[in-house]
């Protein structure tokens, strides 16, 4: 019989939800290469400017996505961490984590505001 105890439960579901975000800024990026390739073929880089600011507010809002995902890993990975040295280091690495959403977070309200004055 397999016998899981509460550590290899939360493990397992820390793994699942990195690999959620994982994919999900994986898709990101490759759905944003397919959108500039598609406008590079086309020959509308250059007349359709606008549209690389679209591609990359759908690019922004999806990495935000994934990076909330796994900042959530590495909350549930706090609770798994034997000593106070590996939850500092969780620790910053989830601060890191979050500024960069709030520096992304700003750039969508930026191109946001832009997008709505260009139209």
């Amino acid at each position: 019989m397999f016998k899981f105890n509460i550590y290899d439960i939360l493990i397992f579901i820390q793994h699942g939800i990195s690999l959620a975000g994982i994919l999900v800024i994986l898709s990101g990026i490759l759905l944003a290469i397919y959108q500039y390739l598609y406008y590079f073929v086309r020959g509308e880089i250059i007349s359709k400017g606008s549209e690389i600011n679209v591609i990359r507010l759908n690019l922004s809002r999806i990495l935000i996505l994934g990076l909330e995902f796994i900042i959530a890993a590495d909350l549930i990975s706090t609770t798994t961490t034997p000593d106070y040295y590996a939850v500092g280091i969780v620790a910053s690495i989830v601060v890191i984590r979050t500024l960069l959403s709030f520096t992304l977070n700003r750039e969508i309200i930026a191109l946001s505001s832009e997008s709505a004055v260009n139209k």
